[in-house]
């Protein structure tokens, strides 16, 4: 077995759409070969709002031991200091300073929350090898850093990169943008410079990281857990009802005008109002996109959430007969977690706005639905889907062997793969 410290922000039990890729390997290492150690942060497990994600916690140290993993639990505090905390002006030259000096993320100072422990356990505890997560960027310096002192390799995970605009077409980023993501640039190309692997979750992403770095690049995407969509595949929908949902956050930046527009052309249309139901579930994490939905969308009385236990949304998807998913107009390689588990879950997918790049290419290519760049299309698919499931014959389709590739557990496997190449040479 090779010890692998795991260093990262988010971690079970939080609520984030970043736990399960973090999740997977902590479950699935050790059927790989691999001792793995975890070190994060507490969380309670209601989290819903970004705000909730920073919220400070003087909760002792836990360490817990599991037969995959043993994690060990911080209370965190930020850096920042008290006195920037009620004046916007010291804040916002507190956030510049660190800024500037490479201090990045300080509303998630995760670098000054674990660095100490983690140089404790480091010399304590034989270690083969560190992997840290990031967002928060401030874990890139801290892998670093760890690597030179204790003379280990490290490997970085970017789940996004620093900037996502460098990924857009038709974005221009303001000078002071592209003042912040020079600086940004210039500190991760420095932490990742002795890095043995870094590691995101597209290639467009991957293409962005080789600019500022020249060592070993790999895809490891996100994906679904196959353990537990495999009972979401093998149940049916309700056949009372055509169920539309979205399941998971949308963010403002998000273009749901299609959605809003083709929902109404599609329910004018409709003569049995009763057989089509509308879910929003988590949707309530941006109290914005909630409430545009919720005033919109009044005739067809949409049903909304805030995020929910994982439990709960597997079983939103067992009742759902279409999945809506807005993929990133104008940006590269942004597949986004929901996508994976959509085409794991064997539903239907709606894609509108399409990306003209990985999403709609994955949603082509696994024949899972339907792309919609106008209203009109919107609600001609969505008819489509609902007289399909009226005659009884939508059913849902089975997860093959080349959408397995994207399986949480494989994917945990080809990173497990290179952590023992690395080791190994």
């Amino acid at each position: 077995m090779k010890r692998v410290l795991l260093i990262t922000y988010y971690f079970d039990p939080g609520n984030a759409v970043a736990t399960p890729r973090i999740m997977s390997w902590a479950n699935d290492f050790f059927k790989h070969e691999i001792d793995l150690t975890v070190v994060t942060r507490h969380f309670t497990g209601n989290e819903s709002h970004w705000i909730d994600f920073t919220k400070p916690t003087d909760k002792e140290i836990d360490v817990v031991k599991t037969e995959a993993f043993t994690a060990h639990f911080l209370p965190y505090k930020p850096k920042k200091p008290s006195y920037t905390e009620n004046n916007r002006m010291l804040s916002k030259l507190y956030h510049l300073k660190e800024f500037a000096s490479g201090h990045f993320n300080p509303e998630i100072d995760a670098y000054h929350a674990f660095r100490d422990y983690c140089r404790k356990l480091l010399s304590e505890k034989k270690t083969d090898l560190i992997l840290i997560s990031a967002p928060p960027h401030n874990l890139v310096r801290l892998a670093s850093e760890l690597g030179k002192e204790f003379n280990l390799p490290y490997v970085v995970d970017f789940r996004d990169i620093w900037n996502n605009y460098i990924t857009g077409s038709g974005h221009q980023m303001s000078w002071r943008g592209k003042l912040m993501n020079s600086m940004e640039e210039f500190y991760i190309a420095r932490w990742l410079k002795d890095a043995n692997l870094v590691t995101t979750v597209s290639k467009a992403l991957v293409h962005q990281i080789e600019r500022i770095y020249k060592g070993e690049t790999a895809e490891i995407t996100n994906g679904f857990e196959w353990r537990l969509f495999k009972p979401v595949q093998e149940t049916s929908p309700p056949a009372d009802q055509f169920v539309f949902a979205s399941i998971g956050t949308i963010y403002p930046y998000q273009n749901i005008s299609i959605l809003i527009e083709g929902l109404k052309k599609f329910y004018t249309q409709l003569e049995d109002k009763n057989s089509f139901k509308l879910n929003f579930i988590g949707v309530k994490a941006v109290d914005s996109i909630a409430d545009r939905i919720s005033t919109e969308l009044s005739e067809i009385k949409p049903f909304i959430t805030s995020k929910l236990p994982r439990s709960e949304v597997l079983n939103y998807y067992k009742q759902s007969h279409m999945l809506f998913i807005p993929a990133w107009k104008q940006y590269q390689g942004i597949y986004t977690t929901k996508i994976f588990e959509y085409l794991g879950s064997g539903r239907l997918i709606m894609v509108a706005p399409g990306d003209d790049d990985v999403v709609d290419r994955m949603v082509q290519n696994t024949q899972r639905g339907y792309i919609a760049n106008t209203a009109d299309e919107f609600a001609a698919a969505l008819t489509e889907a609902y007289q399909i499931w009226k005659s009884g014959n939508l059913k849902p389709l089975a997860v093959n062997e080349r959408e397995l590739f994207f399986s949480r557990e494989n994917q945990t496997k080809i990173l497990a793969d290179k952590i023992h190449h690395i080791l190994k040479s």
